[in-house]
């Protein structure tokens, strides 16, 4: 089955690429996030120092340039994230979460902009970082998990896990999607962890 490219051909390769998310958490409770390659060079970061997404985010390439801007919707009870290529208004896909908050099994749908229904799914144990990207219900797109993670990118800091993507998957459509699986399940623990959020 083909994947289809969602942001770019430049980010699709034909084999098997292992990606890292790695956040240095040591910095003062102000950690950066970045994705990187197995050889450990930045592939993506975000602009903001935590993975909060208010209303928009941007996810830059290690020059700086924007791939993907991620803007969180609050027209519903669903977490609903629209993702648009660089900083323009060109709508790639829709991200939101199928089963509201109380399922037992969270399962998120991603909608491409030129799909009528929804093209990948995402579940899986989001809490401990192990879950699938799949693609029509049946091919895996990316595997997310602690397992993946490569020592070769080491940063202090145990925050760390991989992602393992399928040939031909575009990298940075899996990044924007790990991006928003970060922020919603960091957003979670922090409204529902002993710690107080910030009220803004």
């Amino acid at each position: 089955m083909e994947f289809p490219v969602i942001v770019d051909a430049q980010y699709c390769s034909p084999l098997e690429v292992k990606l890292t998310i790695a956040k240095k958490v040591l910095e003062y409770n102000n950690g950066n996030f970045v994705i990187t390659d197995s050889e450990g060079h930045t592939l993506f970061k975000l602009d903001q120092k935590k993975v909060f997404l208010r209303e928009l985010t941007v996810l830059r390439d290690d020059g700086d340039c924007p791939v993907v801007s991620i803007h969180k919707k609050k027209i519903s009870l669903h977490d609903t994230y629209q993702v648009y290529k660089g900083e323009s208004s060109k709508e790639l896909f829709t991200v939101w979460d199928k089963n509201m908050r109380d399922a037992a099994e969270l399962t998120y749908e991603i909608q491409l902009e030129a799909d009528s229904e929804p093209t990948f799914q995402v579940k899986g144990d989001f809490v401990r970082r192990n879950y699938e990207i799949i693609f029509r219900k049946s091919s895996i797109a990316a595997e997310v998990a602690k397992k993946h993670f490569s020592l070769s990118s080491m940063i202090t800091g145990k925050s760390n896990y991989g992602v393992l993507v399928s040939p031909n998957v575009d990298q940075a459509f899996i990044s924007a999607v790990v991006t928003i699986m970060e922020a919603i399940h960091n957003e979670n623990k922090e409204k529902h962890g002993g710690k107080h959020s910030d009220s803004h």
